[in-house]
């Protein structure tokens, strides 16, 4: 493989991860924001944390299919060579998220609520029909 189709896999693999991210965000935008912040963060690890493919090369790929790969080929015990990575990572990620305050609308002080009511009243009082006179 040359290192040209070496970045053009990455950047084919980022773009679809991306796309299957942002998905995920429309799906769970409106969730609440404790569980939603979880599992993007999750998917987030899983989805672009790289591992070595092989401990003789310098080739990356995206640890949770290597450990994955790996699982389903080889055996369960070199599964846990890239996917230790992953499991810490995204359980950091998990404690990280849920943990997090989720935060809440700042209340207006009360020189912005004065403002804004004046500016409701003048509003209001240009928006006032006039009358033709004779």
């Amino acid at each position: 493989m040359t290192e040209t189709q070496y970045l053009l896999a990455w950047v084919v693999y980022l773009t679809g991860a991306t796309g299957c991210l942002l998905s995920l965000w429309f799906m769970v935008r409106k969730w609440y924001p404790r569980l939603k912040r979880l599992l993007m963060m999750t998917f987030a690890i899983l989805f672009f944390l790289p591992g070595i493919i092989y401990p003789e090369q310098d080739y990356l790929g995206p640890a949770f299919l290597i450990s994955l790969y790996d699982g389903l080929s080889l055996g369960v015990d070199t599964m846990w060579r890239s996917g230790q990575a992953v499991a810490i990572t995204a359980g950091v990620a998990a404690i990280v998220a849920f943990l997090l305050p989720v935060g809440k609308a700042k209340a207006a002080t009360s020189d912005d609520k004065k403002k804004s009511q004046q500016g409701k009243r003048s509003n209001s009082a240009q928006r006032q029909r006039k009358e033709p006179t004779c």
